[in-house]
């Protein structure tokens, strides 16, 4: 193998792999990226076996071939590399850079043992506008479960009807749900739950201006196509569980609050909460909310009153204050609307401004408050 690139354009390729890349495995050649060399198109390809990503770019071609290198020896050269065009090529299972003046070389391994990725039918790509996409996925992404004893909590369910798509996380504290309703899916309509480290990537890649991204859903994983870039992730054993029957019906108190004001005293407050329940107090008054935090370690409180809008008759609920910040970071517009019923029932919260063809809310659960 043997070409001729930018370095910057190399560089760029090898940064956007190295988060697939495991950085402990018991298989050696997972630590690898895999350089396949075929007429003017580099092939980078890396995996974990879980989940898989090719990026590719065109080079001037010499000689094609392939050889498999360790990921982050590679990426940390040529990041540090000066601006001149690379030539690299490869020789019995070794690897040389030059740059200028320069000469780097590695020991690098078959690539017949670099794990088979799976196949990608271009012919049965949905597309989907990477803006919305990109979007829709922060807005549930940190509501993920991380406990592995719950295994279909562990990843974002993809519900899909014929022209709509739901994305759904919850880790049975908190909640958040987006819908689309102006997709064209069609007969690509299927529920699967997808790993957070896939769609984690996904966000990566999209960046700012991600154009359209191709989906396509198989038996046992999902495939999003980028301009130049193929990220594939295996899919999560269902079902998962009846979201639905812990949203409650009845939240009929609403609280709008400035979400900025909401944001900035709830992190002050509870610098001074308990470091295991991280909780805060909401006392609500008539246009008027309370938060109350104690720290009964240090003999810490803290107390700040904010301007709201409420209505019904008072009301004092307990909540993680890092869950409701977590929540504020994904809502829209300049208020947050709290959508409440009594101290013990879950909170259904709001954006007060409204995308079209979107709806979106998330929940967040109480907690018992302290005497």
């Amino acid at each position: 193998m043997k070409f001729k690139t930018d370095r910057a354009n190399l560089h760029k390729a090898a940064a956007k792999l190295l988060s697939v890349v495991p950085p402990k495995t018991t298989l050696p050649i997972l630590s690898n990226i895999l350089f396949e060399l075929d007429n003017e198109k580099l092939s980078l390809k890396v995996t974990d076996l879980d989940v898989s990503m090719t990026a590719t770019i065109e080079v001037e071609t010499q000689k094609t071939g392939s050889i498999a290198v360790p990921a982050k020896i590679f990426y940390e050269i040529v990041k540090e590399l000066p601006d001149f065009d690379l030539e690299v090529s490869s020789f019995e299972n070794r690897l040389e850079i030059k740059c200028g003046s320069g000469i780097y070389k590695m020991s690098g391994l078959p690539p017949d043992d670099f794990p088979k990725l799976p196949d990608v039918h271009m012919g049965r790509q949905i597309k989907m506008s990477g803006v919305i996409l990109n979007r829709i996925i922060k807005k549930v992404l940190f509501a993920v479960s991380r406990d592995e004893t719950r295994p279909s909590l562990n990843g974002v369910f993809w519900h899909t009807k014929e022209d709509s798509l739901n994305l759904i996380a919850t880790d049975g504290h908190r909640l958040a749900k987006v819908g689309r309703t102006d997709l064209k899916i069609g007969s690509h309509a299927k529920d699967i739950i997808i790993p957070p480290k896939a769609l984690d990537n996904l966000v990566k890649l999209m960046g700012e201006d991600p154009g359209e991204v191709g989906i396509i859903i198989n038996e046992s994983s999902i495939v999003f196509v980028l301009a130049n870039e193929i990220l594939t992730s295996r899919l999560l054993e269902g079902p998962y569980p009846n979201y639905d029957q812990v949203i409650p019906k009845d939240n009929k108190k609403i609280l709008r609050v400035d979400r900025e004001l909401l944001n900035a005293a709830l992190r002050r407050v509870a610098i001074l909460s308990n470091s295991l329940t991280h909780q805060v107090k909401f006392s609500l008054r008539m246009d008027e909310l309370e938060l109350t935090a104690t720290n009964f370690d240090f003999g810490g409180e803290a107390k700040e009153k904010l301007a709201v809008s409420y209505k019904n008759e008072d009301l004092e609920i307990g909540y993680n204050a890092n869950y409701v910040l977590d929540i504020l970071k994904q809502v829209d517009g300049d208020e947050a609307i709290f959508e409440l019923n009594t101290s013990t029932t879950a909170a259904i919260v709001k954006s007060s401004k409204k995308e079209d063809n979107e709806d979106h809310f998330f929940l967040v659960m109480p907690l018992r408050l302290l005497d």
